[in-house]
């Protein structure tokens, strides 16, 4: 049988000299041939019976005809041939080029006892997150990713988003624990508290957005192809809430045609208390173009601090249950669609905060539990289509999250116990649909339409842990919908012009009311933005790329219950926004490269600063803290010293200032934002080696995170920071399946990584957020 796709046989030598748009994805050859076919528009005979029995791990990126076809069978034991009448056969290779290559120090005469491995075909690193089909050598922006094998994301995923923090220099986050924690990027950072304002960046999970106005979830990254960062501000491509940047999780699709099943179990040790995690993936063929993927976990981590007023211990004990599935269906080449789920549990018994005065004890002493759960739920249906002229992807997904936090909020002086509960639902309804592609005469461009419905309810209660009354209950409705597009434009030999914006417009609807009803609120008029993008991007050499980037943000303003009672009433807020210029260059990006990295700096104007804070009795709030400035300089460099090792160097510096601070806060001029540490820096290393039939790796890294402030003003002026973060781990891999030995904070370091743990004390000063004492744990994983 043959497959006649598109265009004229005549035309294919002509062709076959020219670049083409590659989107091929893993799966059987036979599959990947008719989809290569239909993005190429060339002829491709797959008569061949057996080629739905081979599994290929697809192609990304630009190439010629040739290029394209090699990179897609590498390894795959098949070669290709273009007949004259202008059809691709593809034939069966009798010697693969997998295994031409003659082992390291083996002689050709020799008999090789090393077994022959296919290695992964180089392929261009896609910047997805850029929504066109872009490649980390042409995009003209600072990107940061941490790709993940199958092995990696199941010895890694218990972790969560701290494998990020560890990972992406760019990335700080506040410390409160799993689930109730604010992620900011590029120094961007409003306050240490979390409250009702949207976040300062967005978060995605495949095409589907995670958050809008709650902390990070903090999903495990269980079966997880890539995490990218885009840093900020984002406002073109993602709209309102992307003023620091972007986080994009990538999750592996399901793969007709294949059954495979993985797995992984450890133990855990955190100061002699015991944890575990576990994990299975599956993915079931449905017929021969549809597959199910199915993710399911439970992570354990022990605790480690001690309450010495009601006697118990390790009380921060955290459990996380996740449970993720995919529906993937071809209905022909180029058109399908993915319909999914993602669930997750996360519970804490206890707050992780000390507050022994002046000591590193892991203690402290509290009148009641203070639990915190999050629970997370996400729904999503996305449509992919080859249009022939462009790529068309259109995502609607529903998030419902429900997070309950209690606080101990008994008065230091009048020792009354008193319990404060906050009970938060968010429901997120959101659709995008857009269209990508390349012209003779644009790299790439992408246009499309969005729009985002957010609820946010807070209700909040105070009293005897027996008797709780409600102090006040705050609803926030947002409509957002939004244009946008953005394109790339060849104008000069190898210089590029990017360019685009979105047209966005908003809506907000609050609704307050307090012990003694509700508070009026004033009427809310639409709000309009235009937010642009440009860049001038550079590529002397190959593999190497300059720009100079401008980009804008913004978050629209919040509105804020202020008094109680009779007196009660609603304070509106200006939005605050981000504009960015940024400068950096980047090389050794092209595939095989043993020498890469890339050095930037951003400058950032930020103007009405919202920021969540507490009074110093401990109850939430909303401010403006004036303008400020940021300035963010980021360096990498990546060394592959030979094929067995490689090196990893990443450094950063803020300054942030807030030079231009609103009335209440005109004492902390020049003061800093909150949680941006000032300098920091990551060493990393990792050994990988075939020894007989094993696979042995070694990594390990130290890094150093520079001193921050909780708060611009006091008595949050607290610093915190200024510690090492030591790791080291050991993996031996045999065929399909592997044991690891891992130890996090080798040091058993005990320094303050956040100096906040409950709003009710924290003015106090004495509250330490220490790391987690030093945990070893041993891993197996499998895969069939």
């Amino acid at each position: 049988m043959s497959v006649p796709i598109a265009c004229a046989t005549t035309m294919l030598q002509a062709r076959a000299a020219d670049e083409i748009s590659l989107d091929v994805p893993p799966g059987p050859l036979n599959l990947a041939l008719i989809s290569f076919a239909t993005q190429a528009g060339v002829s491709i005979d797959t008569s061949d019976p057996n080629l739905k029995w081979v599994r290929v791990p697809g192609v990304r990126g630009r190439y010629t005809l040739r290029e394209g076809l090699r990179r897609l069978l590498q390894g795959s034991g098949y070669d290709f041939r273009i007949s004259r009448g202008g059809v691709v056969r593809v034939v069966r290779d009798p010697v693969p080029r997998a295994r031409q290559a003659v082992p390291d120090r083996v002689s050709a005469t020799t008999p090789s006892r090393r077994p022959a491995v296919d290695p992964a075909p180089l392929e261009d690193i896609i910047v997805t997150a850029s929504k066109q089909h872009v490649t980390v050598a042409d995009y003209p922006g600072a990107f940061q990713a941490v790709s993940f094998d199958q092995a990696q994301s199941l010895h890694l995923g218990s972790k969560g988003s701290d494998v990020l923090l560890r990972e992406l220099p760019s990335l700080t986050s506040t410390n409160l624990g799993s689930g109730r924690n604010k992620i900011f990027v590029r120094g961007i950072a409003d306050s240490s508290f979390n409250g009702q304002l949207q976040s300062t960046t967005s978060q995605y999970f495949g095409e589907s957005r995670l958050t809008y106005s709650a902390p990070d979830p903090d999903l495990a990254l269980y079966d997880v192809e890539k995490v990218e960062v885009l840093e900020g501000p984002q406002g073109t491509l993602y709209g309102a809430g992307s003023l620091g940047g972007v986080i994009h999780i990538v999750p592996r699709r399901p793969a007709p045609g294949k059954f495979e099943a993985s797995g992984t179990a450890a133990l855990a040790g955190t100061g002699g208390r015991a944890g575990s995690d576990g994990a299975v993936v599956a993915n079931v063929p449905i017929g021969g173009r549809a597959a199910m993927r199915i993710v399911g976990y439970r992570v354990v981590r022990p605790g480690y601090v001690d309450d010495l007023r009601r006697g118990l211990s390790d009380v921060n004990r955290t459990s996380v249950t996740g449970l993720r599935a995919t529906f993937g269906m071809e209905f022909n080449p180029g058109l399908s669609v993915d319909l999914g789920i993602v669930s997750q549990d996360t519970s804490s018994r206890d707050g992780q905060y000390t507050d022994a005065p002046g000591s590193s004890a892991l203690t402290r002493r509290s009148f009641f539990a203070q639990p915190f759960y999050n629970d997370y739920r996400l729904t999503f249906a996305t449509l992919r289509a080859n249009l022939g002229f462009a790529k068309l992807l259109s995502n609607t997904s529903y998030t419902y999250h429900s997070i309950n936090t209690v606080f101990d909020a008994t008065s230091p002086v009048t020792q009354v116990p008193t319990l404060f509960d906050e009970d938060m639902e968010v429901r997120l309804l959101t659709h995008e649909t857009r269209i990508s592609g390349s012209m003779t005469w644009i790299s790439n461009w992408v246009s499309g339409f969005a729009i985002a419905h957010n609820v946010n309810r807070i209700d909040r209660s105070l009293g005897p842990a027996d008797a709780l009354a409600p102090i006040s209950n705050v609803r926030s409705e947002t409509l957002d919908a939004a244009l946008f597009g953005e394109a790339t434009v060849p104008i000069w030999r190898d210089v590029s012009f990017t360019g685009g914006g979105r047209l966005l417009l908003f809506l907000r609807f609050d609704n307050f009311a307090t012990d003694s009803g509700k508070a009026s609120a004033e009427p809310n008029r639409p709000l309009t933005r235009f937010l642009p993008t440009a860049a001038l991007s550079w590529k002397p050499w190959k593999g190497t790329i300059g720009y100079v980037r401008y980009q804008e943000g913004f978050r629209p303003g919040a509105q804020q219950l202020t008094g109680s009672g009779d007196q009660a009433e609603v304070t509106s807020f200006q939005p605050d926004e981000v504009r960015a210029s940024e400068i950096g260059f980047r090389f050794g990006t092209d595939a095989g490269s043993r020498l890469s990295g890339g050095l930037s700096y951003a400058y950032s104007r930020w103007s009405r600063v919202q920021a969540d804070l507490v009074t110093s009795s401990g109850f939430p709030y909303v401010a403006n803290l004036g303008s400020a400035q940021v300035h963010y300089v980021s360096a990498n460099l990546g060394w592959h010293a030979n094929p067995d090792l490689r090196f990893q160097l990443s450094a950063f510096n803020t300054t942030s200032r807030l030079d231009r601070p609103a009335a209440e806060f005109q004492s902390e001029a020049e003061g800093n934002l909150p949680n941006v540490a000032e300098s920091g820096g990551r060493l990393s290393t990792r050994f990988e080696r075939r020894i007989a039939d094993a696979k042995i790796t070694l990594d390990g890294s130290i890094g150093y995170i520079g001193t921050s402030y909780l708060g611009v003003r006091a008595p949050f002026d607290l610093s915190q920071g200024d510690y090492l973060d030591t790791a080291v781990g050991a993996r031996a891999e045999f065929k399909r399946w592997g044991v690891s030995l891992d130890v996090d904070n080798l040091l058993d370091s005990r320094a303050n990584r956040f100096s906040y743990g409950n709003p009710f004390t924290v003015a106090e000063g004495h509250q330490r957020t220490p790391l987690r004492p030093r945990t070893i744990r041993i891993g197996i994983d499998a895969r069939f």
